[in-house]
C-alpha cells in the first residue's frame, strides 16, 4: 500500500499544537510501517532536517505552487497519481475536494466554531469554516483526538459517528519523563532568569487559553513570592495579555519566556510547583500529560476534553470563567502537603500510560488500509 501524507503541518520549525501532533504522527507512522507499505510524503517545502530520512519505504515529493497548495499542487498530483497513491492521509482540516484518491483526515478541534472572531482572526475563521465541512464530507474516514472532539464533529457538522474514529495522540517518552537531572533544572532556571518557586503555563498566547483570568487569579494569591512563568509563541490578540499584566501591576511576578525549544521544556516543567492550563476549550490538551510524565501536579479546567484526558489525576478549575474558581485551584495545589503532592504525581504518571504514539500509529495504519481497499 502506498500512503500519501500531507506533511506541511509537520514541516514547520517552531511547532505547536497541530504541528506537534502532525510531526509526531508522521514519525510514528514511518516507524511502524508494514513490509508491504510505503509512505510518499507530500510537501510544498523541502523537508526539515529533523523529519525522518528518506529510504526505500519513505520518499519525499516537493512541488508547488505554494499558494493554495491543497487546491492546486496537491489536487493536480492526485489527479495524475504517478507514482500511485492508494490513500491520502491529511493531519489537518484540509483535503482536496476533487480527487480520485480516497482520503483520511485527522482533526484536532472545532474551537473556531465555538468562539468565532472573538478569539480568531477573520481570515482563519473563513478558511476553517469553508474547508472543514467539505473536507469531512469528502474524506472516506475522519480521525480525531478525543471523544469530546468526536462529539463536536457529530453535533456541529451532522456527521455519522460511524465515520469518525478517536485516536489519542501520544507524547515523546524520551523527552518527557521524571528522571530530569537537577543540573538540567538549574541550567534552565539560569538561562531564563527564574528564581524561587513558580507556576507554569506553556502554550500559544491566544484568548481561548484564558490567560487574562489566570493573571487576575494569580494576582490575588496569598503567596506573593511565587511567580508565574508563561512560555509560548505569540498567537493572535496576544497584546491583551501583556496589557493585562500592566493593569494588574504584576510585571515583577510574571515572566514571559517566548517560544521554548523542546530541549528546555522538561527541565522547566520539572522545576515548577504545578503546570496550569485554564483553557476555555481544548480538543485534547497534551501539555498537562507531558507535565504529568515529568512528574508535577497539573491544574486544568473542567471543560471540553480535559476531564477525559486527565481523569482523576489532576486538580480542576471547576469554572474557568470564574477568577475565584481559578484562584481556588491554584491555592489548593500550592498548599499540598508533601505526601499529597507525591500521591497526585504518581496518579498522574499512571494516567500517561494511556497515550502512546506506537499504539496510535498502528490504529491509523489499520484505518488507512481499510480505506484503501
Amino acid at each position: 500500500m502506498n500512503i500519501g501524507i500531507d506533511i506541511n503541518e509537520a514541516n514547520i520549525g517552531q511547532r505547536v499544537g497541530v504541528n506537534q501532533v502532525a510531526f509526531a504522527m508522521f514519525r510514528a507512522l514511518t516507524a511502524n510501517l508494514g513490509p508491504e507499505d510505503k509512505i510518499i510524503a507530500l510537501s510544498k517545502e523541502r523537508p526539515l532536517p529533523d523529519l525522518p530520512i528518506a529510504r526505500d519505504n519513505l520518499t519525499y515529493e516537493i512541488f508547488g505552487p505554494k499558494r493554495m497548495w491543497v487546491m492546486t499542487g496537491l489536487t493536480k498530483r492526485l489527479f495524475f497519481n504517478q507514482p500511485k497513491i492508494d490513500v491520502l492521509f491529511s493531519p489537518s482540516h484540509y483535503t482536496p475536494l476533487f480527487s480520485r484518491v480516497s482520503s483520511v483526515i485527522y482533526l484536532m478541534d472545532l474551537s473556531y466554531e465555538r468562539f468565532g472572531t472573538e478569539y480568531f482572526t477573520t481570515y482563519d475563521i473563513n478558511q476553517l469554516k469553508r474547508w472543514t465541512p467539505f473536507s469531512i464530507r469528502k474524506a472516506k474516514h475522519v480521525l480525531t483526538i478525543s471523544e469530546f472532539s468526536k462529539s463536536e464533529i457529530v453535533n456541529l457538522y451532522r456527521t455519522s459517528p460511524d465515520k469518525i474514529t478517536v485516536v489519542y495522540p501520544g507524547f515523546d517518552r524520551l523527552t518527557y519523563h521524571s528522571k530530569i537531572p537537577k543540573t538540567k533544572q538549574l541550567q534552565v532556571r539560569k538561562k531564563y532568569g527564574i528564581a524561587g518557586k513558580y507556576l507554569l503555563y506553556v502554550g500559544t498566547l491566544q484568548p481561548r487559553k484564558n490567560l487574562g483570568k489566570l493573571l487576575e487569579a494569580f494576582g490575588q494569591l496569598k503567596n506573593k513570592q511565587v511567580k508565574l512563568v508563561i512560555g509560548g509563541k505569540k498567537g493572535w490578540l496576544f497584546d491583551q495579555i501583556f496589557e493585562r499584566v500592566r493593569e494588574l501591576k504584576l510585571e515583577n511576578r510574571i515572566l514571559f519566556l517566548g517560544f521554548i525549544p523542546n530541549e528546555d521544556l522538561p527541565g522547566l516543567i520539572k522545576g515548577c510547583q504545578a503546570y496550569v492550563l485554564p483553557s476555555l476549550y481544548e480538543g485534547f490538551g497534551m501539555p498537562p500529560v507531558e507535565a504529568q510524565a515529568v512528574g508535577v501536579p497539573v491544574v486544568v479546567s473542567a471543560v471540553s476534553s480535559l476531564p477525559e484526558v486527565i481523569g482523576v489525576s489532576g486538580i480542576y478549575i471547576e469554572d474557568p470563567n470564574s477568577v475565584d474558581s481559578i484562584k481556588e485551584a491554584l491555592e489548593k495545589v500550592l498548599s499540598l502537603k508533601k505526601s499529597e503532592r507525591e500521591a497526585i504525581i504518581e496518579v498522574g504518571k499512571e494516567n500517561t500510560k494511556r497515550f502512546d504514539w506506537s499504539l496510535s500509529a498502528a490504529r491509523v495504519l489499520e484505518i488507512l488500509k481499510s480505506v484503501a481497499k
